[in-house]
């Protein structure tokens, strides 16, 4: 659904599918269905042997019973959709509740869920849901269309919520956002039947509106008033701890920074077969190998230095694949006293002045590849021409600031305008390869005379400080505290920029964090969104990436492979790149 801060280097990329592959819809969005692993155009060779992703054999007839426990480094923030901003609140929340669509794992393509149908008009500005019948909340409680509405007006009203720009082309969206209406004129229901209304053709729709997880208006209705906009959900206890779901778990329990305990829910239209699903949190990437090795957790990502050794296990299969995701460096461009983010040269020469590709080698063990813009090589979206590849060139680094006007003091570090070319990069710790990259940085930088502090602080602090915190000097115009940034973004199937990339995307709480504003690449997103033609769609993306590529607001680091090691013991599982950890519906899964 949406693109999501990742607490884990278990990288890569991002395609774009239409429904091509779900049973029956009909549609004018031509996003073509791709398999997982297509032929790419301009494939960096360092990609070129990354295989498809492997299914594991099932030893026989699904089984009832047992308990999967996933580990992961990240600790969820809230366990409600609507204000999930991280890869790990999202993985396990929406395993508790569940949207009309869903996508597929290993191919991008949504499918059908609570609705079993779905449509979209020739013009492209309505979507038609067919739900399920007889459809149940875990309480018993039915659930409709006006559970989806409510689930959408709730993220409409919300502070905290990142999720608005997959809503705001609904029809009276953005006037009941702002409070100049009571209702969402553009979503209306008959039977099971549901209707949705655009303003304007919305490429994205059935993935970013389709999949959205459904929260119960029974539960958490009592905490917005529709006529008073200052009413919001965000503060309330239940999206710490759930009541009601509408996914194939309910909440059992959460240890904060030790584990969530999920238990199967019997009223899923798809009941699971495994009793409890367990997110368990480690401090490190070596502790969370250990625990696989030991048969402490049953699923986990696997550091590539740990490879060889994973794979050498019997108890364990190891799955590798692309994966939709990258890992980059944020240059803030509303940070008080570091002003120079704003200068495309100096960006440019922190570009040039870091060898990503040595990182890929060492840090990763080659299972990688570097990135100079947003829209990744395995996505249908991605073209080549006119992109800088940036290779690493320290005397270009130099030449760049000093035709900017910089020059060397007597420390040997790069000043302008009384500014020295100094400053901090914050990552999250116990993360070998963010930290491995924030080092190199350091190192490399201070060589073409550029002083970098690497620091380090907890995944959840690192959240709270790229979403919501304030720049003493900035802060009210949306800067947040922080000089540069080490994160990475898990990307949706679709490859829609507007939450990362639009000008509108800068406040607190959404993904435009380092504050970069360009009217060209807005242009060329708008376009994306509006513009459904396949061919037309690709040239605005390939505008839109052409612009990252050459303003350099991140240094887009690198896209790695996806290393999943599994237990054995689990079966029915088909991993691929397109849900968190290969995690989609372990509703079919079983223990073995």
């Amino acid at each position: 659904m949406m693109r999501r801060l990742l607490a884990t280097t278990a990288l890569v990329t991002v395609m774009a599918c239409g429904p091509a592959n779900a049973p029956a819809p009909t549609t004018t969005l031509p996003t073509p269905a791709v398999t997982a692993a297509p032929t790419l155009v301009g494939q960096p060779s360092s990609l070129a042997a990354v295989p498809a992703p492997t299914i594991a054999p099932n030893a026989g007839a699904p089984k009832t019973g047992g308990t999967v426990v996933f580990g992961d480094i990240g600790d969820v923030k809230t366990l409600n959709p609507v204000l999930a901003n991280d890869a790990t609140s999202e993985l396990v929340s929406n395993r508790i509740y569940a949207g009309l669509l869903s996508t597929d794992a290993r191919t991008g393509d949504v499918q059908p869920d609570l609705a079993e149908k779905y449509e979209i008009a020739q013009d492209g500005k309505s979507l038609t849901f067919q739900m399920r019948d007889g459809l149940k909340f875990s309480d018993g409680s039915p659930l409709s269309g006006d559970d989806f509405k409510f689930t959408v007006m709730a993220i409409l009203r919300s502070k905290k919520s990142a999720h608005k720009s997959a809503v705001d082309q609904i029809l009276g969206a953005r006037e009941f956002a702002d409070g100049t209406a009571d209702d969402i004129s553009g979503i209306t229901g008959d039977g099971n039947v549901l209707m949705v209304q655009l303003v304007n053709p919305f490429c994205p729709a059935l993935t970013e509106i389709g999949t959205l997880p459904i929260i119960p208006k029974s539960v958490f209705g009592k905490y917005i008033d529709f006529t008073d906009p200052s009413k919001t959900l965000d503060d309330a206890p239940e999206n710490n701890a759930p009541t009601v779901g509408s996914g194939a778990f309910t909440f059992k329990d959460w240890v904060p920074n030790e584990h969530v305990t999920l238990a199967r829910n019997d009223l899923y239209w798809q009941k699971a077969n495994i009793d409890e699903w367990v997110h368990k949190t480690y401090p490190n990437q070596d502790a969370l190998t250990a625990a696989l090795k030991t048969g402490e957790v049953d699923m986990t990502s696997i550091d590539p230095k740990d490879l060889s050794d994973v794979q050498s296990i019997s108890t364990v299969q190891v799955f590798k694949y692309l994966n939709p995701a990258y890992t980059y460096i944020g240059w803030n461009q509303l940070r008080g006293g570091k002003e120079f983010f704003q200068d495309k040269s100096v960006r440019q020469a922190l570009t040039y002045g870091l060898n990503v590709q040595d990182v890929v080698d060492k840090a990763l063990s080659g299972e990688g590849a570097k990135m100079v813009a947003h829209i990744p090589p395995v996505s249908w979206a991605y073209d080549a021409s006119g992109l800088n590849t940036y290779d690493y060139d320290p005397a270009k680094a130099e030449q760049l600031l000093q035709d900017d006007g910089w020059s060397k003091g007597d420390d040997g570090i790069y000043a302008k305008d009384g500014q020295r070319l100094s400053f901090s990069i914050v990552t999250n710790s116990g993360n070998p390869i963010r930290e491995a990259l924030v080092q190199t940085a350091a190192q490399q930088y201070k060589q073409i005379g550029v002083e970098v502090e690497p620091k380090t602080e907890s995944f959840q602090a690192l959240v709270d400080r790229f979403s919501k915190s304030k720049d003493p000097v900035y802060g009210d115009q949306g800067g947040r505290d922080f000089d540069a940034i080490v994160i990475g973004w898990s990307l949706a199937s679709d490859p829609d920029m507007y939450s990362i990339w639009d000008s509108n995307s800068t406040h607190s709480g959404e993904n435009n964090a380092i504050q970069y504003k360009n009217a060209d690449l807005d242009k060329a997103i708008d376009d994306s969104r509006t513009h459904c033609d396949t061919a037309e769609r690709k040239d605005a993306f390939k505008r839109a990436n052409q612009i990252l590529n050459e303003e350099q607001p991140y240094n887009f680091g690198f896209a790695g492979n996806m290393l999943l090691g599994v237990s054995r013991k689990i079966q029915g599982i088909a991993p691929g790149p397109y849900a968190r950890l290969g995690q989609a519906r372990p509703e079919t899964w079983w223990v073995e």
